[in-house]
């Protein structure tokens, strides 16, 4: 076989995995990663409104999308299973880091003037509701672990012909 041959050989079992995984990061939030890019000031201004200021939004989402891309660029493999699972305890750190561990406390200065004197404070506890997603976080990663279970179990029971690369 040539080089020409194998290469066309990667390519036809590549270029569908990349081509699915790009699609995919963009539909599951790459889409937002461009007016994040080109704008910002809105940034900044949603960044404020955050309790963990500074957090770089744009960063976080770039994260979330590469997640996405490399478990589908992994699919059919167990790697799939350890990215989702890695996935969801960062998205659990970022839910607890956002939230002030449940806890979200917002200053509204008065005629929209950035002073503490006069400042309407405005508390909320929603640390019930964090602790209601922790636990479908957990429950996410218990899947996960199942899932990743049951695909090493369907491996071990396949035939073991190893294919002829490229």
């Amino acid at each position: 076989m040539s080089e020409v041959e194998e290469d066309k050989n990667w390519l036809t079992i590549l270029a569908p995995r990349i081509l699915k995984a790009a699609l995919w990061g963009f539909i599951m939030g790459g889409e937002i990663l461009i007016p994040l890019y080109l704008m910002p000031d809105l940034v900044s201004q949603i960044e404020t409104s955050m309790p963990a200021a500074g957090t770089g939004l744009p960063t976080i989402a770039a994260i979330f999308v590469a997640f996405e891309v490399a478990i589908q660029l992994f699919d059919r493999t167990i790697f799939r299973y350890a990215l989702s699972i890695s996935r969801t305890m960062v998205s659990m750190i970022l839910f607890i880091i956002f939230t002030n561990g449940g806890i979200i406390e917002v200053l509204v200065p008065p005629n929209g003037l950035p002073s503490e004197a006069g400042s309407l404070q405005i508390l909320v506890d929603f640390s019930t509701i964090l602790a209601a997603l922790l636990v479908f976080s957990l429950l996410s990663i218990v899947k996960n672990i199942l899932q990743a279970v049951d695909f090493l179990s369907q491996k071990v029971e396949e035939p073991i012909i190893p294919p002829e690369l490229p």
